[in-house]
């Protein structure tokens, strides 16, 4: 993995927990549950992006 694709990697990962995040805080001020779903997917993909860039080795 280059270190610019890991770069953007973790770039999507952030953006996707924050908007993970934002869509749950939603879900809890205003109690719609359309908020629930698109928060908890946008979280498992955020940590699922972040935790396959930590765990990559990168070549010796």
């Amino acid at each position: 993995m280059t270190k610019t694709l890991r770069v953007a990697a973790l770039a999507f990962g952030c953006l996707a927990l924050v908007a993970g995040g934002l869509q749950l805080w939603a879900y809890a001020t205003t109690d719609g549950p359309r908020h629930l779903i698109p928060g908890a997917f946008a979280l498992a993909v955020g940590v699922s992006v972040i935790s396959a860039v930590l765990r990559h080795r990168r070549p010796d």
